[in-house]
């Protein structure tokens, strides 16, 4: 099972890069609609706000906590990157060889202004597409000057007229490079830009109805439509600063079955950096963990993770992942398993990553109903459709009870950078065990074993290092995600490309001592939700014990 893990820092750092760096394809090697990839234009992934989308870098880097990982080469790597530069260099020459002032300050309207950026994930989950709309008089009046220019340029043309609100706009298209083409869209003084034409249109340059509906919305002349994103995301009124929202979509990587109550997170950024907000949006308060129940959660987990969260699951959604699971299919007699099985469970599961694991291998525990039928025939039945890598292995993974009231299904999967073994023959042991209550899994069998030890009260837990009083959403130690990270990076380097050592020695390195300084820190909810479903969390510091 392969997972990754967004620390809210670096979820908002990645957002703010996708608007300036994110690959796309240009025009000429467009190989398919977009939107069959399930792109909603409605309903982005993660969305930013901001008084200057030129300026986010630079107060991000003087935020709290961020200032102290991040340097000034991040501000000086959005100024200069290829794309911003491929753009100015591309508006100077429109402005040099059709005698026109109409780009020449395009891209500082464009970067130093209130605008909204809109993304969306590809197949990958990395935030590939995205969308700005301004509000722009003087950009808007100049583009409505262009078709001159666009009838005869080579990087500047016209791929056709849509009509927007009940009138037609002309929609250009701007080529960068062989990988880069924007579409640009005005309507009174309203312009929206895309990261690919795609976004719009069709292989046969057809306007998709869904997204020319949102895009009218956005150029749209009346305020409340062109809060398209706002309505849906549950945000106010733009405020002075920036703010990042993310969807539970993006940050749950496709297990957003298991936690529907959680809908997204925001970070709040002053202008200038002063402050950074953290908020959560849910869909009502049930979704929060309330102390002392979670504590069980917590006190069923190893101590000091590098990264830890509860997750408020919807048992009966787990249904529809076993539903709709590719790879084998499951015989009528595991599906009832299945579904006796997730009958059984109650209240919120977790996940956590160690620094001595990997960041593909975390552990996930559940808790059953204190009342429920002993689960091991359900999961016996299961244990085949769970860890199976190879069709021809034995109808069920071996069940392997031992003496201290714990039952394991194991099996032994070759795969690269696995735990197990030497050079390219190396293996994982994908672990699923119950012991009491308690259901955990993980590929690695140490941290089964360490959580198992943990519930039995034979090895510390994180609970250990929680307070009681209040309920607690998550668990960060920068040290240890430090610890992951430099070993995981360093891992997947090839070992013949010394540039790219020493470049990582050089600038990550560095980067991540300064994480390593950071105090551990848990989040938890400061109050209610408010009437949109935002609540917001405070970071607490916490100690740590050592390294499981």
């Amino acid at each position: 099972m392969l997972s990754r893990k967004k620390i809210w820092i670096v979820g908002g750092v990645a957002v703010t890069a996708a608007v300036v760096g994110a690959f796309t394809m240009g025009w000429t090697r467009f190989s398919g609609n977009i939107n069959a990839l399930e792109v909603n234009l409605a309903r982005p992934d993660a969305y930013i706000a901001t008084t200057a989308l030129s300026k986010l870098p630079r107060d991000l880097i003087k935020a709290p906590i961020a200032r102290d990982v991040l340097t000034e080469d991040f501000a000086f790597y959005y100024e200069e990157h290829e794309d911003r530069l491929g753009l100015k260099g591309a508006l100077k020459r429109i402005a040099y060889e059709h005698d026109t002032t109409l780009a020449d300050k395009l891209l500082e309207l464009a970067l130093d202004e209130p605008a909204e950026i809109a993304m969306w994930t590809d197949a990958k989950g990395a935030p590939r597409y995205w969308l700005i709309a301004m509000t722009r008089g003087v950009l808007a009046k100049s583009l409505q000057g262009i078709a001159t220019i666009a009838a005869k340029d080579k990087q500047l043309s016209v791929i056709g007229d849509v009509r927007f609100n009940g009138s037609a706009a002309t929609v250009y298209a701007l080529t960068l490079s062989p990988r880069r083409t924007l579409a640009i869209v005005s309507q009174g003084n309203r312009v929206v830009v895309l990261s690919d034409p795609g976004l719009l249109f069709d292989t046969e340059r057809q306007a998709d109805s869904a997204s020319r509906d949102v895009i009218g919305e956005l150029l749209s002349g009346d305020a409340k439509a062109q809060s398209v994103y706002r309505r849906g995301l549950g945000l106010g009124e733009p405020g002075t600063g920036h703010t990042i929202v993310a969807d539970t979509r993006m940050l749950s990587f496709g297990y957003q079955h298991f936690f529907p109550g959680f809908k997204a997170m925001r970070l709040d950024l002053a202008a200038g950096g002063a402050t950074l907000r953290t908020q959560l949006r849910v869909e009502n308060a049930s979704a929060l963990p309330t102390a002392p129940a979670d504590r069980a959660v917590w006190q069923a987990l190893p101590m000091n993770p590098a990264a830890c969260t509860l997750l408020p699951a919807d048992w009966s959604k787990l249904k529809l992942v076993f539903g709709d699971a590719a790879g084998q299919q499951a015989t009528k007699d595991q599906t009832a398993a299945w579904t006796a099985l997730t009958d059984q469970l109650e209240g919120p599961a977790a996940v956590c990553w160690y620094a001595k694991s990997q960041l593909h291998t975390p552990v996930f525990v559940a808790l059953t109903k204190a009342n429920a039928p002993d689960p091991t025939a359900a999961l016996d039945s299961l244990s085949s459709w769970l860890l199976k890598a190879d069709p021809s292995e034995a109808a069920e993974a071996p069940r392997q009870p031992d003496h201290k009231g714990v039952s394991r299904w194991q099996r032994e999967v070759s795969a690269p950078w696995g735990p197990h073994g030497d050079g390219e023959q190396t293996s994982y042991r994908p672990t699923l065990a119950r012991q009491g209550r308690w259901i955990v899994f993980s590929p690695d069998d140490t941290l089964v074993g360490l959580a198992l030890d943990a519930q039995a009260r034979r090895y510390p837990s994180v609970a250990d290092a929680l307070p009681a009083q209040t309920a607690t959403l998550a668990v960060l130690a920068p040290r240890q995600i430090a610890d992951l990270a430099q070993r995981e990076a360093f891992q997947v380097l090839p070992p013949n490309q010394e540039l790219f050592l020493q470049a990582a020695k050089t600038h990550l390195v560095p980067r991540l001592d300064a994480l390593r300084k950071l105090p551990a820190a848990r989040a938890v909810a400061a109050g209610k939700p408010d009437s949109l479903g935002w609540v917001a969390v405070d970071w607490q510091p916490i100690a740590t014990t050592g390294r499981p």
